[in-house]
């Protein structure tokens, strides 16, 4: 090994480095600079193609590499290691060549040409050993066509001579490989071959330079082409990425966008940008393709209008003509658009200073800096959908490629236009769908009617873009009636059937004083201008119409069959409505006498006792065989009068239970100063109950606006329930205190307590009825009634020993006004509420109390 093979091998780099590294290659053929500053690389088992047309560098650069020639500038390395001069040395390190030339010795045969330079000892003591190994590596790469290895090199067909150099190069698997025009001359078949062994040698780990002109080779073989264009390197491309195509035009110096697989890339792109993009965007899009593909930087599209052509989309258009180009009409009078519109046919104006038809708006070309344009119709399917035009600052013909190009980009904006127009239509079908469907769901949800035919009215009014929308009622015999409005009139809301105008109604009673066809649309003209649409249809107990008003008169094409469905929408309603009043009719009727049913059945079973202890004891007196003593009378007549107070009492509260549950309790409200009220609850009781209750309220409780008797029941029951329905001695609690907005009561007792069942709903009568010892059980119910009743709330308040209720009762905002100023150290003795409190105090006194007790 040489001291240049041991440096090579010491500084080999590691794979990821490249094989081979070239940098700032320059070449001089005396004044023809060959190469100028080439830098490239080949990695580990990599095919690099050089690319380019004669004279562009490619066999100076791999004349370069294997030392036919030496560099002016620049640095060649191998493995990292610079490359020495001699070209036996490169041989040596591996770098094997194939000249365009192919380099073979004519007076020596085959396998003499096959292993010169790389001969063994044996060979040059055997000619048989050196044709066999020739031979066997023909055979190898596949080379079975090739003569005789004995045969001359100059009596061999170019075919063959080719064959030869290529096996030469490969043949002793180099490290790095140069080919130039390897397949020049050789058939398609062999070609194949060619290219399948140097496919071979790279899945060896052989890195090749493939230099030649067949640009369907490289992207077969290569991984990188590399262009080259007068000595220089002019683009680097993989061959996944472009097309051939592409590469063609680097060679010849032109941009890859201006080649036809730039044109086909910019309409797939084109295609799919336009697949995704939105409506409004899709003209835009496309003048945008149109101008990088003709080189254009000024365009415009007019669409085809109601009244002529309106500029949909433009780029680079000066504002003056933009402006001037908004509208224009068909014909002269258009410029080229309107020209080109009219004709149906291309208008060219190859200098817009001859006039012709840019004579209406000559003015504006100079300071557009228009010096000839063109323009080109874009047919639809419905016809001319619009005039796409190009302008130029320069005058001249455009070539027929370019108008190719127009006229193919016409039929991507026609596309376009008819997707718009489609798009249209299915949203205004929608739209009708969509209005549909959100007055059903509104109609059919939990909103009340009334309620609902507003919200419905609104959503029609939306979807037919109207001003205004009424429905009107004519029952039989009687004058329309608004049952529903909304919209806006003179920009004002219509928000209620008092706000709707009065032409709707005139237009409804005119609709339904003539003999029109149910659910059909009547179209009339308002008095003040504007339009108006009316549908009628069979109500219940008469008819309706269903009227909608458009003040500009620009009302949808749709609008007629999207007021006919609501019509009939509205129509379900109204029957809904009718059948809704008659089912809740029927449960009221239902309830009512559910309501007689269970007050007889109470009062038959709460009766039933008292009823039997009088008649048992007038039965015992009237006995004309039994004498009674007087103590004895007198006990009976007792029993029979406490049992008739107990009578009154269950009467009185089966009223009040039945009232409640029927939510007609009526309720004489005064103002009430609450002590009074307790102390007066207080004296109902007993003595020897009474001693055991406490009563305790804060100072500066206020007024409550109350029924005095009301509120004393509420606190009878409860004090009656604490001392009668627990053991002797216990002790209640009556306490009384102000909050923010309300005055709070607890009567609270050290007692046995509720039960569990009784706890858990204390105010149901049904569950107070199955306590053994609670009486008719009414009384906590009609005790919550009656707080309910005053916009208070009674609840139980769990405690560890006993049982308390607390009360809530509302105060009136005047009463805490009246308060705060008192608080506040305002006149205490002058005002209302001295007297007010006075009132009170005479009302609801305990004597009073007591006497309405009696």
């Amino acid at each position: 090994m040489t001291a240049l093979q041991s440096a090579a091998t010491d500084a080999e780099p590691s794979a990821a480095a490249p094989l081979l590294d070239i940098r700032d290659l320059a070449v001089n053929f005396g004044p023809v600079q060959a190469l100028a500053g080439v830098s490239l690389s080949v990695g580990r088992g990599e095919i690099v193609a050089l690319a380019g047309e004669n004279g562009a560098g490619k066999t100076t650069m791999v004349r370069c590499i294997g030392g036919d020639i030496a560099p002016a500038t620049g640095e060649i390395r191998l493995s990292g290691v610079p490359l020495p001069a001699e070209p036996g040395a490169r041989t040596r390190l591996g770098i094997s060549v194939l000249w365009q030339d192919l380099a073979l010795c004519d007076n020596l045969d085959i396998a003499s040409n096959l292993m010169l330079g790389r001969e063994r000892r044996l060979h040059l003591m055997s000619d048989v050993r050196l044709h066999t190994e020739a031979a066997q590596a023909l055979s190898g790469l596949g080379f079975v066509d090739l003569p005789a290895t004995t045969r001359a090199v100059s009596t061999l067909s170019g075919g063959q001579r080719q064959l030869v150099a290529v096996a030469k190069a490969i043949v002793h698997k180099p490290r790095l490989l140069l080919l130039d025009e390897p397949t020049a001359a050789l058939g398609a078949a062999v070609s194949r071959q060619v290219e399948q062994l140097i496919m071979a040698v790279r899945q060896q780990g052989t890195s090749v330079l493939l230099a030649c002109h067949d640009i369907d080779m490289m992207f077969r073989l290569a991984d990188r082409i590399v262009v080259l264009r007068h000595g220089r390197v002019v683009a680097e491309v993989a061959p996944a990425e472009v097309h051939p195509d592409d590469v063609i035009a680097l060679q010849s110096g032109q941009d890859a966008d201006s080649s036809a697989r730039g044109q086909l890339t910019r309409l797939h792109g084109l295609t799919g940008r336009l697949v995704s993009a939105d409506p409004s965007s899709s003209l835009t899009l496309i003048l945008s393709a149109l101008g990088a593909a003709l080189g254009s930087e000024r365009l415009c599209i007019h669409l085809v209008s109601p009244d002529g052509l309106a500029c949909a989309a433009s780029l680079g258009i000066a504002e003056p003509l933009l402006t001037a180009w908004d509208r224009l009409p068909v014909g002269p009078k258009g410029g080229p658009p309107g020209l080109a519109a009219a004709r149906r046919e291309p208008v060219i104006e190859e200098d817009v200073r001859a006039g012709g038809s840019w004579a209406p708006f000559a003015a504006l070309t100079r300071p557009a800096k228009v010096a000839s344009s063109w323009s080109i119709p874009v047919p639809g399917p419905r016809g001319l959908a619009g005039v796409i035009t190009v302008l130029r600052a320069m005058p001249g013909r455009p070539q027929r490629d370019d108008l190719d190009l127009v006229t193919l980009y016409a039929g991507y904006a026609a596309s376009a236009i008819e997707r718009d127009l489609l798009l249209e239509e299915v949203t205004a079908r929608n739209r009708v769908l969509e209005t549909i469907r959100e007055m059903l769901q509104t109609l059919a949800g939990p909103l009340p009617v009334g309620q609902a035919l507003t919200v419905a009215l609104q959503a029609l009014c939306r979807g037919m873009q109207a001003d205004e929308a009424a429905l009107i009622l004519r029952e039989s015999g009687r004058e329309p009636q608004v049952r529903a409005a909304v919209g806006r009139r003179a920009g004002k809301p219509v928000r209620d059937a008092a706000d709707a105008s009065g032409e709707l109604v005139r237009t409804a009673a005119t609709v339904l004083g003539r003999a029109r066809k149910d659910d059909v649309a009547v179209d009339v003209v308002g008095t003040a201008g504007g339009r108006l649409l009316a549908v009628p249809f069979a109500a219940p107990g008469g008819r309706a119409v269903l009227v909608a008003r458009w003040y500009a008169g620009l009302q949808p094409g749709d609008a007629a069959a999207l007021a006919e469905d609501a019509a009939r929408s509205l129509q379900l309603a109204l029957e809904r409505e009718e059948a809704s009043i008659a089912h809740q009719e029927a449960l009221t009727l239902r309830r009512s006498r559910e309501l007689q049913r269970g007050f007889l059945s109470r009062l038959s079973h709460e009766l039933r006792t008292p009823l039997t202890a009088i008649r048992g004891y007038a039965s015992s007196l009237l006995q004309p065989d039994v004498t009674w003593d007087a103590e004895s009378q007198q006990r009976f007549v007792g029993r029979i009068a406490a049992e008739s107070a107990r009578l009154g009492r269950l009467v009185d509260d089966l009223l009040d239970f039945s009232a409640i549950e029927s939510g007609i309790l009526r309720l004489q409200r005064d103002w009430c100063d609450l002590p009074l009220v307790l102390e007066a609850a207080v004296a109902c009781l007993p003595p020897d109950a009474a001693a055991q209750v406490t009563l305790s309220c804060s100072a500066g409780l206020p007024v409550v606006w109350a029924d005095h008797d009301r509120l004393e029941q509420v606190f009878v029951n409860l004090l009656a329930n604490a001392v009668g329905h627990n053991p002797t001695g216990t002790r209640v609690a009556v306490t009384a205190v102000a909050g923010a907005e309300h005055v709070e009561v607890t009567v609270a007792d050290d007692g046995a307590g509720l039960t569990a069942d009784v706890s858990r709903a204390p105010f149901e009568s049904a569950r107070r009825r199955r306590a053994p010892t609670a009486g008719a059980g009414l009384g906590l119910s009609i005790a919550k009634g009656i707080v309910s009743a005053h916009g208070g709330d009674i609840e139980l308040v769990p405690q560890p020993v006993g049982t308390c209720f607390r009360i809530r009762l509302p105060v009136e905002a005047d009463v805490q006004l009246a308060g705060h100023l008192a608080a506040a150290g305002g006149a205490a003795d002058t005002g209302p509420m001295p007297a007010l409190t006075a009132a009170v105090g005479r009302a609801g006194s305990p004597s009073a109390s007591r006497a309405r007790q009696s």
